[in-house]
């Protein structure tokens, strides 16, 4: 398989389970894909819940007030974005005591957007 097909697979992939997780109430995942000429394999995940909608670094404007949508994030921390680059999103943490904190280089794809 070429890395064209992968990703054409990965895409066609989440198409074919959307079926599923609406039936069960899960949210499927496919994990890293590995290789070869002869056919590719991967780890699948469900969790409970309902999916998570990801978005693209031009669904976000600088300002803007996101969570961050990642095991070692803490999902109660905020950030606002300061930067928004060619493949990632640059955001600040907003700490409610002192201002804001670090700056973090996070893809868009692990935003999630705050309703306001």
């Amino acid at each position: 398989m070429t890395k064209q097909e992968v990703k054409s697979f990965r895409g066609d992939f989440q198409k074919a389970v959307a079926q599923l997780e609406a039936q069960y109430g899960v949210r499927i995942s496919l994990g890293t894909i590995r290789f070869d000429d002869n056919g590719l394999r991967a780890k699948m995940e469900a969790v409970k819940g309902d999916a998570v909608e990801v978005f693209d670094k031009d669904d976000f404007a600088v300002g803007e007030t996101v969570k961050i949508n990642h095991k070692k994030v803490d999902s109660n921390e905020q950030f606002r974005i300061v930067k928004i680059n060619s493949k990632n999103v640059v955001v600040e943490k907003i700490n409610d005591k002192f201002g804001l904190g670090g700056k973090i280089r996070v893809s868009p794809s692990l935003l999630i957007k705050i309703e306001k």
